[in-house]
């Protein structure tokens, strides 16, 4: 029993020192094949390593550290990382290499030199093709001409408005000249656009011949206690502003005066176009050769023997000693229409 006992210990002894030196082995083993996989995978765990090319020959060897719009830069082998170097500065070889990564392609692609083959298929592939318009309209046919153009439903209204407008602005300019309403829209209905300017560019009628059958206006009241033998100025006199067939004073054969007052009329730019359209001509007519406008306002008075301007707020008369003076409707307090010998 002690014969076989030691036999047996003596052969678990060597099968242990045997299964040791195989369990060994196998972990070295396994080591080995640890590091030759780490050495193996740890440049793309770390990153791109290889060279970079430059445009000048140098070559930038290490792994890429950081892209941008700028270029790139690189990790050095030898330690250290490389300035930036913009894209144009590297070589094309190495373009198209980075050109391979999805997030650099975009940033290199603008500076890689296609080949004439690849530049023929990419205009290939910007090729636009027309396609046919499915319902397209058909044009009109026969000559087209403005007249053509005009008989539309938009050209009907755009010549009703021109229309309408011309009519309106011979209404205005009737208004305006003191010429007869019918007369000058009839016209302007005949001749469009050129009416209204010709009537435009005539002179004011006298409101007498504007408006036929307007009543005519009273007479003044005398000044100085003359008195009248009739209560209206006749129409004649009103409309040219002549004082010839009015009432005589006693002696001296002037022709009684006619006055206006604030209070009593408004002094505006259509009451002197009104009352005295024959004082605006250069050379006054036979019914205004011997009159004149005396005119007292707030800081004096004036003796006016034509009205040369009118505007809205004030007009320009010339007075009896040749001289042109400014005077405002608002300061004007009275108007007189006189012989120009007669006393103010």
């Amino acid at each position: 029993m002690t014969a076989r006992a030691t036999t047996t210990g003596r052969l678990f002894s060597f099968f242990g020192c045997k299964a040791c030196v195989i369990q060994n082995l196998i972990m070295r083993r396994l080591h080995l094949l640890s590091v030759i996989a780490l050495l193996t995978w740890l440049p793309l765990l770390t990153g791109r390593a290889g060279e970079y090319k430059l445009a000048n020959g140098n070559v930038l060897r290490g792994e890429v550290a950081s892209t941008d719009e700028d270029g790139l830069v690189v990790k050095l082998d030898v330690g250290g990382f490389s300035r930036r170097e913009a894209w144009i500065n590297l070589s094309q070889e190495t373009l198209k290499e980075l050109a391979k990564d999805p997030k650099v392609a975009p940033l290199v692609e603008p500076f890689i030199e296609l080949e004439p083959e690849e530049i023929k298929a990419k205009e290939k592939q910007k090729e636009i093709v027309v396609k046919e318009v499915p319902n397209r309209m058909e044009r009109p046919a026969g000559k087209i001409s403005l007249a053509s153009a005009m008989m539309t439903p938009i050209g009907l209204g755009l010549l009703l408005v021109l229309f309408l407008t011309n009519l309106y602005a011979a209404y205005e300019i009737a208004g305006f000249r003191h010429h007869p309403v019918a007369l000058v829209c009839g016209l302007s209905v005949i001749a469009p656009i050129v009416g209204p300017i010709i009537f435009l560019s005539l002179p004011a009628a006298t409101p007498g011949h504007a408006e036929a059958g307007a009543p005519a206006p009273e007479a003044a009241p005398p000044i100085g206690g003359a008195k009248a033998t009739t209560s209206h100025v006749p129409p004649a006199a009103a409309s040219g502003l002549s004082l010839a067939s009015s009432t005589k004073a006693g002696g001296g054969g002037q022709a009684v005066p006619q006055t206006f007052t604030r209070g009593e009329t408004t002094f505006n730019r259509r009451f002197f176009e009104t009352k005295f359209a024959g004082f605006f001509r250069v050379v006054p007519g036979e019914a205004e050769k011997d009159l004149v406008l005396d005119i007292k306002v707030v800081r004096g008075e004036y003796v006016a023997k034509r009205i040369t301007r009118i505007s809205s707020n004030e007009m320009h008369v010339q007075v009896l000693n040749g001289g042109e003076v400014m005077i405002q409707f608002a300061e004007i307090t009275t108007v007189i229409v006189r012989h120009k010998d007669a006393k103010s």
